[in-house]
């Protein structure tokens, strides 16, 4: 299946070589790949220089690497939590202003509303209900409400069927629940729970429409209060930590 490689970029041929297997599908998931010395005889490298590479494989979420006596490195499952990692840290490096970033969060979850009432079963709406119900039980509680409703954006996105749709919301809510924490309160909470019962009707509804709108008003609310919020603490001089970075001035909005 492998070829030897060139020594000066060993490492990095090592790791296309198996990533173009299992792309491929000539290796599946929890296939066990060769040993170390193995591989090495059949790179023509040295073990060293695989462990280097499997090392990346593992970081990248492309295989998994157990120990013990029926340890090894194994091809792993594909895993939508691997996907929303390397998009919000795509984000996070490239540090995307509050425009921009509600500006493709609500391209992205407009959609995934619209999708869910086109798609969504009988099980999904149920996820989506148990979703809303529990966060309702939490709406006394601002930190866990917060969570609990960004899980429901993961939800709905899952009912719409579309795992690249599924990771970009994930990768969202990676990315702001540690900013939107404190800009709960006992209006803001009100008002959230809601927008994401409606939102549940309009897909139990099979309302397209009706849930893309509805979606798109809710994030305008939630950028709203979060540039008020934002201001607030420039007046008051406080640290904004990871959320002064996502926002440019209002007269650049697109």
């Amino acid at each position: 299946m492998f070829t030897p490689v060139h020594q000066a970029r060993a490492s990095g041929e090592i790791v296309s070589q198996i990533e173009r297997a299992i792309f491929a599908g000539e290796l599946h998931a929890g296939d066990r790949l060769q040993s170390e010395r193995e591989l090495a005889e059949q790179f023509g490298v040295s073990r060293i220089t695989v462990r280097d590479a499997l090392r990346v494989l593992e970081a990248r979420g492309l295989i998994r690497v157990k120990v013990g006596a029926t340890g090894g490195a194994f091809v792993a499952e594909a895993n939508v939590d691997r996907v929303a990692e390397s998009i919000s840290t795509m984000i996070q490096l490239k540090r995307m202003t509050l425009s921009e970033l509600a500006e493709a969060r609500t391209v992205v979850e407009a959609a995934t509303a619209e999708l869910a009432a086109h798609r969504a079963d009988a099980a999904a709406v149920s996820r989506l209900a148990q979703s809303v119900t529990r966060a309702r039980g939490l709406m006394g509680q601002n930190i866990s409400h917060a969570e609990a409703s960004m899980d429901f954006h993961v939800e709905l996105a899952r009912a719409a069927g579309n795992d690249v749709l599924h990771a970009t919301v994930n990768a969202y809510r990676e990315l702001l629940l540690p900013s939107i924490r404190d800009l709960r309160n006992e209006r803001v909470v009100k008002n959230t729970q809601k927008a994401h019962e409606e939102i549940v009707e309009a897909v139990r509804r099979r309302d397209a429409e009706g849930a893309r709108e509805l979606m798109v008003a809710h994030l305008a609310d939630f950028e709203k209060r979060l540039r008020k919020r934002l201001q607030e603490r420039e007046e008051e001089r406080t640290p904004t930590t990871n959320l002064r970075r996502l926002v440019r001035p209002t007269l650049e909005r697109r």
